[in-house]
């Protein structure tokens, strides 16, 4: 994707969209010192461009009993193009594998994975990630401790 070219009224914009993505487009257009309309135009051409690309809910997962954190390294046996797609589309259905990255370097894979407890997440890593397809080596390494977790972007300024 091309990168878009950006005002400062759209900087702007996604700076309070980031921050409080629920934010009234009355209130924005009032942060931003616009009107409504210009305002609405304004998001929707961002929408459009593909630079606003959603609004998320964020859960909080401790809350809902998911106490384990890990990153998850993977191997796969082989590096032709079927084998890494039959991997990465099994991986698609594992509801506990929130983000998957293809690495450059030593592993294959960087997957970060929730769980209940330690006990459940040594199940999930033998019984279902080490049963995937083509999967030669699986290593972890659990969070002790967020210091920093966001989805904000840097903007121009």
């Amino acid at each position: 994707m091309k990168p878009v070219t950006l005002t400062s009224a759209d900087i702007q914009i996604l700076g309070h969209l980031q921050t409080d993505p629920r934010m009234s487009m009355a209130a924005l257009a009032e942060a931003t010192n616009s009107s409504l309309s210009p305002c609405w135009r304004r998001v929707k051409r961002l929408e459009e461009s593909g630079v606003i690309a959603g609004y998320n809910l964020e859960l909080d997962r401790k809350a809902l009993g998911l106490g384990i954190d890990a990153f998850v390294f993977v191997k796969i046996a082989s590096h032709q193009e079927r084998d890494a797609v039959e991997f990465e589309e099994a991986l698609q259905t594992v509801d506990q594998v929130l983000s998957c990255y293809i690495l450059s370097g030593v592993e294959d894979y960087l997957l970060r994975v929730v769980a209940p407890d330690l006990d459940s997440f040594a199940q999930f890593s033998r019984k279902k990630l080490a049963a995937l397809p083509h999967v030669r080596e699986v290593r972890s390494a659990f969070v002790m401790h967020t210091i920093k977790d966001t989805h904000n972007l840097p903007l121009p300024s």
